[in-house]
């Protein structure tokens, strides 16, 4: 019998913390809260809904970064919402209209104000955390080109390309191409069987962990030069604008953790078999990237002080 079947037939909270990867026991001691002296000016109104969902995160670290990265979406997903309700121009609130309004808060003080702030979270963002868009992005592909029903897709598939349509490009003509010569999808009891050969399970991380280097460089600012799986073995540059770039972190890593993680479509990811320290480290980052952003669409909204602000941006030195 396995731990996770051991677990489930007497479930005891301290083996299954055992059973836990850990990692940054301590980051409690170190956070740089999301707090506001102003606040307590009773004629000052504070961020209530956000503070308590920002508690439940508190709570389940250090064990639980995933948890705490899914509570802390939950505080930017009311911020969004609180500025969508405060637009006439918004019939209905949208998940997808709220997080560009977010990446737009971002940008329009980009150069004078929040890059030096957003910047060095992502460029400490975990290896990890690109190969999992890799995966994804590839997988998807694969099933589209193989007539897999659309249903199985990972939503994060088809806004991701849909976004930024310069991927769809690379995955066409080079890693979508080469992961298609190794992969056969087929659906088996309604699961997925991606059809990749123990033989070629090797060429199939190597595309994955290729591609997600690729996908770094390309979030972080810089030209990447691809090459094509063509005859020619043509090679060609690309570069996100930087609306590319806050779309690729939100819509591309945040955005699409929160849904795996919420609509069930996967294992919990610290109680999956898979999960291991690199696993910690990737949502650990993943929840102070969101710290981050959220503090900075506070500030945008005038919700946060500058003073706090900067406060709160040391807390990359805390991203393992």
């Amino acid at each position: 019998m396995d731990d996770i079947l051991k677990l489930a037939k007497d479930y005891s909270k301290k083996r299954h913390l055992d059973l836990l990867p850990r990692g940054n026991d301590n980051i409690l001691e170190k956070l740089d809260y999301i707090y506001d002296e102003n606040w307590e000016n009773q004629g000052v109104p504070y961020p209530y809904e956000i503070l308590t969902y920002l508690f439940d995160s508190y709570y389940v670290l250090p064990e639980r970064p995933d948890l705490a990265a899914l509570f802390c979406w939950q505080a930017i997903n009311h911020s969004y919402y609180v500025q969508q309700l405060s637009d006439n121009n918004v019939g209905f609130c949208q998940d997808t209209r709220g997080i560009e309004l977010v990446r737009d808060a971002i940008l329009v003080d980009w150069n004078n104000k929040y890059k030096a702030i957003l910047e060095p979270f992502l460029k400490r963002m975990p290896d990890k955390t690109f190969h999992y868009v890799a995966s994804y992005m590839l997988k998807g592909y694969a099933m589209e080109k193989n007539g897999i029903a659309e249903k199985y897709e990972a939503t994060s598939y088809k806004s991701l390309k849909r976004k930024i349509p310069s991927l769809l490009d690379v995955l066409d003509n080079a890693y979508g191409k080469s992961y298609c010569q190794i992969s056969n999808p087929t659906l088996v009891n309604n699961e997925l069987n991606l059809g990749i050969t123990n033989a070629n399970k090797g060429k199939s991380r190597a595309i994955t962990h290729s591609f997600g280097i690729k996908l770094r460089a390309l979030m972080l600012g810089e030209e990447v030069e691809i090459t094509f799986c063509d005859v020619q073995g043509t090679k060609k540059i690309y570069k996100f604008t930087e609306v590319e770039r806050m779309s690729f972190v939100l819509f591309g890593i945040l955005y699409a953790s929160r849904c795996n993680n919420f609509h069930g479509n996967v294992a919990a990811r610290m109680n999956s078999i898979n999960a291991n320290k690199d696993t910690f480290k990737m949502y650990t980052d993943m929840f102070l990237t969101e710290y981050i952003i959220l503090a900075i669409h506070l500030n945008s909204q005038g919700a946060l002080s500058d003073v706090v602000l900067n406060k709160v941006k040391k807390n990359a030195n805390l991203m393992i």
